[in-house]
Order: structure tokens, then sequence, then C-alpha cells
């Protein structure tokens, strides 16, 4: 993917981090408009809702430009890059419905309260709560959407250099 300003090209590293922003944007606005944001809005709200958000958007673009870096050179290999983006959307709900309490008050003490399992079935609820089983869904549509622009505008070389 060559973006070029004149005769300036950019270097892989700027390719990639624009590759990683363009498909999240369009993920989630794919996720926008299938009311995806609104059942993730049904079980956070307020203030809870944004910061899980900035935390999994965060956690999404680190997964991301650290799975291009390590990629070998060429395009991104398509049903990987979809699986990865599942695996990945899955552990970034995971740590940001972990971490989305530490931005309110006594933030800290929610987190350890949470990580507190009355039950076997509070465990098996906190990693199949529903906001979760979203997440590895807009990882893997942030995978295709990531797959589909580097196929579409011929990146070569997104890997190392």
């Amino acid at each position: 993917m060559s973006f070029r300003r004149s005769d300036t090209r950019l270097s892989r590293g700027w390719q990639q981090v624009i590759l990683v922003g363009v498909s999240l944007s369009l993920a989630y606005l794919i996720a926008f408009i299938t009311l995806m944001n609104r059942w993730i809005n049904f079980w956070l709200r307020g203030s809870y809702y944004l910061s899980y958000q900035a935390i999994f958007l965060t956690v999404m673009v680190i997964l991301f430009l650290v799975r291009l870096r390590r990629q070998q050179a060429g395009m991104p290999p398509g049903i990987s890059m979809i699986i990865f983006g599942g695996v990945a959307g899955y552990v970034a709900g995971l740590i940001a419905f972990l971490l989305h309490p530490i931005f309110e008050e006594n933030g800290l003490h929610h987190i350890l309260t949470t990580l507190q399992f009355p039950a076997r079935e509070a465990v098996i609820a906190f990693f199949w709560f529903p906001v979760r089983i979203l997440s590895w869904l807009f990882g893997a549509i942030t995978g295709t959407v990531l797959m589909l622009i580097s196929r579409r505008f011929g990146t070569r070389r997104l890997g190392p250099s």
C-alpha cells in the first residue's frame, strides 16, 4: 500500500498504522450499522461503556500492529488474519472488561471485586458474557476488513523490513 503525498513515500510502519486504523474504523462503522454497539451499550452503560470502548480499541490496535510487525513480508494471509482477529477481539474484550472500571471512583476496588468468583458458574459467566461474544465477532470483522483493504490496494510488503 503506497500512500503518497507528492513524492514522499510512507514507511512500512506508518502504512501498518494507517491500515489498522482504517480497518478498525470501518469495522466500527459496520458494528454501528448492525447495532452491535447498541447491544454492548445495553450491557455496559454510561461511563463504563466509554472506558470499555477506549481500552478495547487500544488493545485491538496494539494486537493488530504486533501481528503485522511479526508477519513475514507480503500481504496478510486471508483465513489466518480472520482467525487472529477473532482471537484478538476476544482477548481485547477480556482485558477491556476486566479493566474498564479503572477510570471510575474506587476503580481498583471494583476490579478486585470482579475477580472474586463465588462459584464456578461465575467464572463461566465471566468468560462467556455477551459483550465478549461480540468482541470476537468485532475482531473477526476487523481482520476481514484489514485483509480486504490490503488486497484491494495492492499492499505488497507489510512485514518487517
